[in-house]
């Protein structure tokens, strides 16, 4: 598979804030910011192509890999003549960013992670256990694979939605999320995994606001607190909820994350 362009929605004026949605339902996580934000910021939806492909039915590409979602990207800031913007991203979106920032940390102003799914950093630092391992065998799996719903069920509760996976079907997240999956067979250890170290971290230089939930799974927060450590300009926020706290506690997110972006203008 070739890089491309993504489809983007457009909204407002003023920097640019590119928004990375989750490898699941895709760019429709990101709507209620981009409401808010749009008055302010000139911000700007992106829909990866696991995600528009995966949310349509289709199956997985097995030559869709990482570098592919990153020239992806790039073609796409390059074509709406961006420069520099702020970049946030959600879970896959957010490795994804991290992805980006590491090829590319010159067109970077500011970075946010929601818990972004760089599980890779587990293994780098030593700490790749047998739950998490079970857990990337388990997505890499899917990869090329329908998806079914006993899979989805699962997922949800690997990735830190529900609590328990024979509860999942009547979980409120549930009708929004089975339109969508199968994107989740897009996600394969060509895209979710890496060959970068802890140090590759270090040419990311810009401001870095890392995101995690009070609610969240294990992995999600460890994931979130190495980042803290090993990114040379970062902090970390914590909101109520789940994987999903940029949503659950929109308000607080929104506060912190204006606060980080008014904040990298002036350092």
């Amino acid at each position: 598979m070739r890089p491309r362009l993504l489809a983007v929605d457009v909204a407002g004026e003023g920097e640019p804030l590119v928004l990375i949605p989750g490898g699941l339902t895709g760019w429709l996580s990101w709507i209620p910011h981009q409401v808010r934000l749009s008055d302010r910021y000139r911000t700007i939806r992106v829909q990866p192509i696991h995600n528009e492909l995966g949310s349509a039915g289709v199956q997985g590409d097995p030559s869709y890999t990482r570098e592919v979602a990153v020239e992806s990207l790039l073609l796409t800031v390059d074509h709406l003549e961006i420069e520099r913007a702020h970049f946030a991203g959600w879970s896959a979106g957010g490795k994804g960013l991290l992805d980006f920032a590491m090829a590319h940390p010159e067109r970077l102003m500011s970075m946010t992670l929601v818990e972004p799914a760089a599980d890779w950093i587990l293994e780098a630092v030593g700490e790749s256990d047998r739950e998490h391992q079970e857990s990337v065998a388990f997505l890499d799996s899917l990869a090329g694979q329908e998806v079914s719903d006993d899979d989805l069920a699962r997922f949800l509760f690997v990735a830190g939605f529900v609590r328990d996976p024979a509860q999942a079907r009547s979980d409120p997240y549930w009708d929004r999320a089975w339109p969508h999956r199968m994107t989740l067979s897009w996600l394969s250890e060509k895209l979710m995994g890496s060959d970068h170290s802890m140090a590759d971290l270090a040419v990311v230089r810009c401001p870095v606001l890392l995101t995690k939930g009070t609610d969240t799974g294990r992995v999600e927060r460890r994931v979130v607190d190495l980042l803290a450590l090993h990114l040379p300009n970062a902090r970390v926020v914590e909101l109520e909820g789940s994987h999903a706290h940029h949503i659950e506690s929109i308000d607080r997110f929104l506060e912190a994350l204006e606060e980080h972006l008014e904040a990298s203008l002036n350092a």
